[in-house]
């Protein structure tokens, strides 16, 4: 037997784990598509290079590819470097836990000081080479996850790459 409220929290504590473990792998997204710089050499007049605290900022700028992009002219033809941040090449969405189901027959009980305790069915029936043989208990956990669309604050950002993007390419 087990108090039904460990049994609630294991299953919150085992959500909770795997919800921060999708959020450590969203915050990862970070160094795939942006790199840690150097602080600007100047610091403004708003002191900009240290937080609220007095910590050190971290500075970051896209990783970029630099592509060859194909310009007519009055010349003709010619070739032009664009610098494209990664971010604006490929579909950017995060994950999240948008459900938990947790389904199971448990057999109910009350302790002595009036706390509910549950357990798993017990299985009747015989040894090995007994005929009556009961199925065994089937517990169902279902977890949807779904794909998330990217924060205001990062389709923003996304925007400003696109747009700096667009104003590289002639036409």
């Amino acid at each position: 037997m087990i108090n039904l409220e460990s049994l609630v929290s294991a299953v919150h504590t085992s959500v909770n784990t795997a919800a921060e473990a999708l959020r450590s792998q969203n915050k990862a997204f970070i160094g795939e598509f942006f790199e840690t710089v150097e602080a600007p050499v100047k610091p403004d007049s708003n002191n900009l290079l240290t937080t609220e605290d007095g910590g050190q900022r971290t500075f970051y700028r896209p990783k970029c590819v630099t592509m060859l992009y194909p310009s007519e002219t009055s010349e003709g033809l010619v070739t032009q470097q664009v610098d494209v941040p990664l971010l604006t090449l490929v579909p950017v969405s995060t994950s999240r836990i948008n459900e938990v189901k947790f389904k199971t027959q448990l057999e109910i009980n009350l302790d002595d000081t009036g706390l509910m305790q549950v357990s798993f069915p017990s299985k009747s029936g015989g040894g090995l080479f007994t005929s009556d043989k009961s199925t065994p208990h089937l517990a169902e956990l279902e977890i949807i996850i779904n794909g998330d669309m990217p924060s205001e604050g990062l389709q923003s950002l996304i925007d400003g790459y696109q747009k700096a993007l667009r104003a590289q390419i002639p036409g």
